[in-house]
């Protein structure tokens, strides 16, 4: 099982096949460049120009490429690499993000984080609630 301390032991165990179904399943542009790493890359350290991606974000969590804005802005702004994140941390992300889009408004990442704070959690990254008597200014 991956985890945060053991990254660099991870290796790629997808086929041509897979990644051929997962670009195909998820509609992932080709624009974007889909590469199947050899049998021999880790997701850490990160290629160069690459963005590594575990399949099970496609299958847990939903999420489709290109990643949206929103979500961008909230890992750069923490600082966090989308590989390291729980997929029960993105999908509170998402969640946020569509609630937003559902009452009509953008996902604002200030919003974002008087909701919901970034937490470590059995080597990853997530976001929990706020305490209920945080402010909200």
């Amino acid at each position: 099982m991956a985890n945060k301390s053991n990254l660099s032991d991870c290796f790629n165990i997808l086929n041509r096949n897979s990644l051929e179904w997962y670009v195909n399943q998820y509609s992932i542009p080709t624009s974007l460049n889909p590469i199947l790493p050899t049998k021999d890359t880790t997701i850490y350290p990160f290629v160069p120009g690459k963005i590594g991606l575990y399949t099970q974000m496609f299958d847990y969590c939903s999420y489709r490429l290109p990643l949206t804005k929103f979500l961008v802005e909230v890992l750069m702004f923490h600082e966090v690499h989308l590989s390291q994140m729980n997929p029960f941390g993105l999908a509170k992300v998402c969640q946020f993000e569509l609630a937003c889009r559902g009452l009509d408004s953008d996902p604002d990442l200030d919003v974002f984080r008087a909701f919901y704070k970034l937490n470590w959690s059995s080597d990853w990254y997530t976001f929990e609630i706020q305490k209920k008597n945080a402010c909200c200014l």
